[in-house]
């Protein structure tokens, strides 16, 4: 398989994205709503069954306290659930308090997409083999390639101040971009490079109880989180 050449990544374009989303939130709610159904079937059914048994035949000792332990399985099951509920429903809310002494400060984020501020990136690639070609492209929140350009080839890792320019030097609007390099070896073997992208912290977040980091306007998992540096003043310029 080969690198594809500067000229054909420029002229590629890709379809756009969409993307669903669940709410764990009401699957929980779904699931006890279920339970406390069933809770009080059981009830009603073993106070009929008491009701209409033979005075002169009473239900058996070991069947009926069978029943009450089921009985009460169900009802701590209930419990249970709602104490997870309300655990995580906790939990959430101590991710975001912690989430903003993230405030101010610069982060790696373990991520291909990167955040274009005040017409200024910064991200960082990792090359682990010798390369015979490597390529870096740059593609907007469409998909569509903005900017083509040779990588470096020698194994390391290379930090980019991207001043947010594209292949014919116009300025593209701040927003949301994903970044990708690719690379083959002497062999052919082609491989693509770890990405992590930098930026300092303007908000925090709660979205489907996930907490998340917006770097200008792209949110980015508090889990992807690699490091955190309080942010240096550095000079810019373009890729």
């Amino acid at each position: 398989m080969n690198i594809p050449s500067i000229q054909d990544l420029m002229a590629q374009s890709a379809a756009s994205q969409s993307n669903a989303s669940t709410s764990s939130t009401s699957k929980t709610d779904a699931a006890i709503d279920s339970l406390d159904d069933t809770y009080n079937n059981f009830l009603l059914l073993l106070t009929k069954q008491l009701q209409n048994q033979d005075p002169l035949n009473p239900m058996d000792t070991a069947q009926f306290t069978q029943q009450l332990v089921g009985f009460s399985q169900v009802e701590q099951q209930i419990a249970s659930n709602k104490s997870l509920e309300r655990l995580i429903s906790l939990q959430s809310s101590t991710n975001a308090f912690n989430a903003v002494s993230f405030l101010g400060n610069e982060v790696a984020v373990d991520s291909d997409k990167v955040s274009l501020k005040d017409g200024k990136a910064k991200f960082q690639y990792e090359i682990e083999h010798t390369a015979g070609q490597a390529v870096l492209s740059v593609y907007d929140s469409r998909g569509q390639v903005v900017l083509v350009q040779e990588a470096n080839k020698g194994i390391g890792t290379y930090n980019v101040d991207w001043a947010g320019k594209d292949a014919f030097g116009n300025q593209l609007p701040d927003g949301q971009y994903r970044v990708a390099v690719s690379y083959a070896d002497e062999q052919g073997k082609t491989y693509s490079s770890k990405i992590t992208s930098f930026g300092v912290v303007d908000s925090t977040e709660i979205t489907d109880g996930e907490v998340k980091l917006f770097i200008g306007s792209v949110g980015f998992p508090i889990d992807k989180v690699l490091k955190v540096t309080k942010p240096t003043p550095t000079d810019s310029s373009d890729t």
